[in-house]
């Protein structure tokens, strides 16, 4: 089972462990290129900012909570404890539990530095999944040179991770030329999952100081500190919001007062 949030403006399907795996596998299995958007507060500006953005996730076929801080409305432990999919932690131990063996991905990154860190990660975590392809964006290829790579592995899951609103115009633009079963954008958490995983230089290891320098990175990605963003950002909606119906009540005053 599952039901709908509005986060601001921003609609988000919850869903039960036992469903998200249900969906990922029809996903999977299906003759269509299935869309899934993982969401962060990053992607909230993007949302009220981008036309594209707002376009592309009506589109979607799921668009999923991709951290915590992002439901800090509703009680998020709660949710947790109740067997609801409430951030891309969640989404990757699903995931890892056989749904994608023997599947073969095609991996979309900003650049070379971050395909090399996805790329051991995936192998990692996901050794009976086949990496059939992985682009990163600052070599400058075309949106139809990647649909003909694309569709030449022919992959099952293609994960994108790219710049600005690179991967909804993609989408928006060729999301019909592409043949795979299932497209999960990652570029609003993919930070997080670049902090979770940093490399420690060895310098900071040789001084056993590896737990703390990770500790550190991941500051910025905690659900405290990601937490009071969303309030800020709640904040700010909320004045605007205000603002907006102050102006429209008094646009409305004054055309009734000319006529």
């Amino acid at each position: 089972m599952g039901t709908s949030l509005k986060i601001m403006d921003l609609e988000l399907d919850l869903l039960t462990e036992e469903t998200f795996c249900e969906r990922m596998t029809e996903f999977l299995s299906g003759d269509l290129f299935r869309v899934v958007h993982l969401v962060s507060l990053d992607y909230i500006d993007k949302y009220e900012e981008e036309p594209v953005v707002q376009e592309v996730l009506e589109e979607a076929d799921l668009v999923l909570p991709g951290e915590k801080a992002i439901l800090s409305l509703y009680p998020v432990d709660v949710l947790e404890t109740g067997g609801m999919v409430v951030d891309y932690r969640i989404a990757h131990r699903l995931l890892r539990k056989e749904l994608l063996n023997d599947k073969k991905c095609f991996v979309i990154l900003r650049n070379k530095k971050e395909a090399k860190i996805v790329y051991r990660y995936l192998k990692k975590y996901y050794q009976n999944m086949d990496i059939v392809g992985v682009y990163s964006m600052d070599t400058n290829v075309t949106e139809e040179a990647l649909v003909n790579e694309i569709n030449t592995k022919v992959p099952d899951l293609i994960l994108m991770a790219m710049e600005d609103c690179r991967a909804e115009q993609f989408l928006k633009h060729k999301r019909h030329m592409i043949n795979a079963k299932m497209g999960v954008v990652l570029s609003g958490v993919m930070d997080m999952i670049l902090r979770e995983n940093i490399h420690v230089p060895n310098g900071i290891k040789k001084l056993h100081l590896g737990k703390v320098y990770t500790r550190i990175a991941r500051i910025p990605y905690s659900v405290r500190w990601r937490k009071r963003i969303f309030r800020k950002k709640m904040d700010n909606y909320n004045t605007k919001k205000q603002l907006d119906a102050k102006k429209e009540l008094s646009e409305g005053e004054e055309h009734e007062n000319k006529e």
